[in-house]
């Protein structure tokens, strides 16, 4: 058997480069889109996609993606089936009581998704309106305290909750401004109709309570990449300050 050794000769570092650590990375079925897109597709892609290859490349992991329904992803997370989800995990008071969160690489707020002809512009605008929301969300949450009486419509994926606003079935989507600025840059047809108040948000990667030195490791290294103007680099590749 050929034995490869690393450019500076050493075994020892080779075995090292040889053994990395594989994190198992929990990945929505769903491709929120510019976040990531789907990962069976032909270009597996997004923000962060790129963001993370960046930070493990600077801790020397690898990454194994395990792709999961939205539904279920946080609970596999919390069993420990699971190291860390990095896909559009909104931080949250209940979710940091049972999970470990990084600091915060995105910040965005809620918005309402219209069809072109129509307008919105306060939330009065949403009496007797279907709302439509992907399950087990923040989004979901948000609508369910401030229009109980309303016609609240479920999607289990992106895709179905913007189709369902095309064909009519709802009149008003409730998204992630990222997640939305994303479908409409593929469909003119639709618009963010107003973003929502007192709903700033982040996302963060989520890992399991007690990871501590993981989630120390990670925050260095967003850190460092906000330093060199990495992180930078990969935020204007996937976004417009406009779309969040």
């Amino acid at each position: 058997m050929r034995i490869l050794k690393s450019d500076d000769g050493s075994l020892n570092a080779y075995f090292n480069m040889a053994h990395k650590k594989i994190l198992k990375v929990g990945l929505d079925s769903a491709a929120p889109f510019p976040m990531h897109s789907d990962y069976n597709s032909e270009k597996f892609e997004g923000f962060e996609v790129d963001l993370l290859k960046a930070i493990t490349e600077q801790l020397g992991l690898e990454i194994q993606y395990e792709v999961s329904l939205w539904s279920t992803i946080l609970e596999q997370l919390f069993k420990g089936e699971l190291d860390l989800i990095c896909s559009a995990v909104t931080v949250t008071p209940s979710r940091q009581h049972i999970l470990e969160f990084s600091n915060p690489y995105l910040y965005f707020r809620l918005c309402a998704v219209i069809n072109q002809q129509d307008t919105l512009n306060d939330l009065n605008d949403f009496k007797n309106k279907s709302i439509g929301v992907r399950e087990a969300t923040v989004a979901e949450r948000y609508v369910m305290d401030q229009f109980p009486a309303n016609n609240i419509v479920y999607a289990v994926t992106n895709k179905e909750l913007y189709r369902k606003l095309q064909a009519g079935k709802i009149d008003i989507l409730v998204d992630d401004s990222p997640i939305a600025g994303g479908f409409l840059q593929k469909n003119k047809k639709l618009k963010i109709g107003m973003f929502l108040p007192k709903t700033d948000s982040s996302y963060a990667v989520a890992m399991k309570k007690g990871d501590v030195k993981l989630k120390a490791q990670f925050n260095e290294v967003i850190a460092l990449l906000k330093e060199n103007g990495t992180y930078q680099s990969i935020y204007k590749k996937w976004f417009s300050d406009s779309q969040l």
